[in-house]
């Protein structure tokens, strides 16, 4: 039976809104009032589903992998943006990094999460730790697909970026 809290309504919602935003953000084009704007609402929602997700013990009862996993997304977007604020050479790569891995890391918690919870997980997720452990293997995958994909996207988008 599923438990729904305040704080996991809190997180759920700014989750989904960082995924609105984070859409437009990368589907948009870059350096724009819009695409800064954008930006913004989804470090805004980043840091709420980050925050609230470290508040949240259901699966195990105490700390686990997704809190490890929840700093390291807050410590990628404060990087991200630490890199636009300074402009320091080579910034634009690195903010764009940053952003991309934060968002693939964003798609990686949401399929973990609607994966364990689909009716066919429940042949292998019997409590919190199966859960977790289905979640994991999801987020693993999807990185890993990352490792191949974020590099590709980044060298288009920044010789775009070099041509304006």
């Amino acid at each position: 039976m599923m438990s729904f809290s305040a704080l996991g309504a809190a997180h759920g919602a700014a989750a989904i809104a960082a995924l609105g935003f984070g859409l437009f953000v990368l589907a948009d084009r870059k350096g724009t009032s819009a695409h800064r704007a954008l930006g913004a609402a989804y470090v805004a929602a980043m840091v709420a589903t980050n925050g609230t997700a470290l508040g949240i013990y259901r699966l195990t009862g105490q700390i686990g992998p997704f809190h490890l996993l929840a700093l390291i997304s807050l410590a990628t977007v404060a990087r991200g943006v630490a890199a636009v604020l300074r402009r320091r050479p080579g910034w634009l790569a690195r903010h764009y990094a940053c952003m991309a891995w934060s968002y693939l890391g964003l798609l990686s918690a949401a399929a973990a999460e609607a994966i364990s919870r689909a009716p066919l997980a429940a042949r292998w997720v019997h409590n919190g730790v199966d859960g977790m452990r289905l979640g994991l293997v999801c987020v693993a995958a999807i990185l890993l697909v990352g490792f191949f994909l974020v590099p590709r996207l980044q060298a288009r988008a920044l010789a775009g970026a070099a041509e304006r």
